[in-house]
Order: structure tokens, then sequence, then C-alpha cells
């Protein structure tokens, strides 16, 4: 299990159709991987949470575009593909006092590593606890 701290942005806009397709087309064209992504919509607004290869490049890219977004750190944890990997991140977690306000991952072909993304009430804290 390796951690890193990282950033995520946070990008939200009206909800309409061929919205992934036209953040993922200006992204992509300036030469930039989209390694995590996480959308939900609430109420008529849409929200992705990205990680990009180029966090600085990709805020340019979005105020270029009239997208409104924040910008969260985060930690990323690689785990490999072995039962019971999550449960052992959750138990770290738990048993060093880290709540989480959010989480979500990545999936990869069987034996390869997986991405984790979270954020929690001590960033700092969970990159000691998981030995990064």
């Amino acid at each position: 299990m390796r951690a890193i701290k990282a950033e995520e942005i946070v990008v939200t806009a009206e909800n309409r159709m061929g919205l992934l397709l036209d953040l993922s087309k200006i992204i992509s064209a300036a030469d930039i991987n989209i390694r995590a992504v996480s959308a939900w919509t609430v109420e008529g607004n849409a929200f992705f949470r990205l990680i990009t290869s180029d966090c600085a490049k990709t805020k340019d890219i979005l105020n270029g575009s009239g997208y409104s977004f924040q910008q969260k750190e985060v930690v990323i944890v690689e785990l490999p593909d072995e039962i019971g990997e999550l449960n052992n991140l959750a138990s770290k977690l738990k048993s060093s006092g880290i709540d989480l306000e959010y989480i979500y991952g990545t999936t990869s072909k069987p034996k390869y590593e997986t991405i984790i993304v979270f954020s929690s009430n001590n960033n700092e804290k969970a990159l000691e606890v998981l030995g990064s």
C-alpha cells in the first residue's frame, strides 16, 4: 500500500447531456490524462471530482473554458488487487481516529493495483499512518 498527497479538482456545472464528453475532450486535447473521476448530479447541477496528470494545467484549461471549479487536497492510495485490502485500509484509518469525508476508487485488471482517493478530517495523519 502506497499513499501520496494530491490535488483534486471539483467541477460544478449545470447538468446536461454530453457534459462528460465536453470535459474529457478539452482535458485530453491539452494532453492531460484523467486518472480518476467521480460524478453525480443534485437538483440540476453536475459535480465531477477529477484527478489528472497535471492539476495546474487542468485548472488553466477549465478557467479558459468557463467552468467553475474548486481545488481540494486528497490522499491517493494504491492498493493491490487482493482480498481484504480495502478492509486493511479502513482498519488503519479508524484505529488512528481518521474520519473520512468521502472516498472513491478506480478499477483495474485482476492482479493490478487500483487507486483509492479520499479526503478526511486529517489527511496528513492519514499519510503518516499509511506509511507514505
